[in-house]
């Protein structure tokens, strides 16, 4: 079923028009956009979810649109196993789509992503490590909780490395694409599994993952992949990785539980040995509009790291966490600088505050200035 067939189909649909609803949807610079029957469309923008100006979906809505995008074949198989993927959609503006769907009641509806190109990446305001990146040679931990912004801090580097150096870089991608590579100075290969391999660790394992200068995996989870990774890693290649974490040490802490259950049960060593630097980025929205703000924890592999690594220690990582773009600060304290500075929110900097009790009292001291004062 080809994408014009879909968007004849769709065309009939009696309440919501698709593309109205996307075309709103980047408009307002849109990373997601959520469609599920009796809720009205929504859109993640800045990190956040919230509602567009569109009417709810309605059952029979959503069931035209999943079987129009889905196929026949795919339709089929979704209604068997409860779920499907959109492969791609050509949206307005000719921006493409794609995601995911489920058909099970009663949350049939779907989640699609835009290819958009990266944000880009500006180095003069990221810590020095991330500053000479392209210099470093062995596994770089993104980690983060969900919606934290790791795909999209993944693909900004990749687009950055891309443009600065001549090199192979391929990209594997477990989900569906959420960004295209414009064309740069480096070769970006952009794979996805299990579209075009089975497997995480299969891709990671093949020719073009053993020649290429640079490998980014998002996510990086599971035994077999982590240990592949580490391959890559040991060989002398830039491996870049998002894992699902709450911050850099419980990434590593993370990381070493899973190998622990390889047969190999060399996983500290080879982690300790490999691992160049854990970042966790925060992402917060600006006051003035203009986009977010990006809050740095690095976690540098020095030898003190490494040792704590390799002895299966890593609840002792947490003093060696460096914030901001020089390092050296506690995280509620770089939060304090962007709050009392009114680039973020004061109601935006207290929820993301490690110790809420002391950042709240900061707060009702009335030493907040600025913008940020009057929130």
């Amino acid at each position: 079923m080809g994408s014009e067939d879909a968007r004849t189909r769709l065309s009939r649909c009696p309440v919501n028009d698709l593309d109205e609803i996307l075309a709103s949807a980047l408009a307002n610079g849109a990373t997601a956009v959520h469609l599920f029957e009796g809720e009205a469309p929504a859109a993640r923008v800045n990190g956040k979810l919230g509602p567009l100006p569109f009417p709810p979906v309605s059952p029979e809505q959503a069931t035209h649109w999943l079987q129009s995008l889905a196929g026949t074949d795919g339709w089929s198989e979704a209604e068997r196993v409860g779920s499907g993927r959109i492969l791609l959609y050509p949206g307005p503006g000719g921006v493409r789509f794609r995601g995911r769907f489920a058909a099970a009641k009663p949350a049939a509806g779907m989640i699609l992503f835009p290819l958009l190109s990266p944000p880009p990446f500006d180095p003069r305001i990221a810590p020095p490590p991330l500053r000479h990146l392209g210099d470093l040679r062995g596994l770089v931990l993104l980690a983060g909780g969900i919606a934290a912004g790791k795909t999209t801090l993944l693909a900004s580097l990749v687009a950055w490395l891309g443009n600065v150096e001549c090199w192979r870089i391929l990209a594997l991608e477990e989900e569906s694409a959420r960004f295209s590579y414009p064309p740069g100075r480096s070769w970006i290969s952009h794979w996805e599994a299990p579209r075009d391999f089975p497997d995480m660790a299969t891709a990671l394992g093949s020719p073009l993952a053993r020649d290429a200068d640079m490998v980014a995996i998002d996510p990086l989870r599971g035994a077999a992949a982590i240990e592949a990774a580490l391959d890559l890693a040991e060989s002398g290649k830039l491996v870049l990785a998002t894992h699902e974490a709450e911050g850099g040490p419980a990434g590593v802490a993370s990381l070493l539980h899973t190998l622990r259950q390889s047969e190999k049960n060399t996983g500290a060593e080879r982690l300790a040995a490999t691992l160049r630097l854990v970042l966790s980025p925060t992402f917060l929205p600006r006051l003035d509009g203009k986009g977010v703000a990006v809050l740095y924890e690095t976690l540098p592999v020095h030898p003190a790291v490494a040792a704590a690594i390799r002895d299966g220690a890593p609840g002792t990582l947490k003093e060696f966490v460096q914030v901001g773009a020089e390092g050296g600060k506690h995280v509620d304290d770089a939060l304090w600088d962007l709050c009392h500075s009114g680039i973020v929110g004061a109601e935006e900097s207290f929820r993301h505050a490690r110790d809420k009790e002391r950042f709240l009292t900061r707060l009702d001291t009335g030493m907040l200035g600025g913008s940020a004062s009057k929130e």
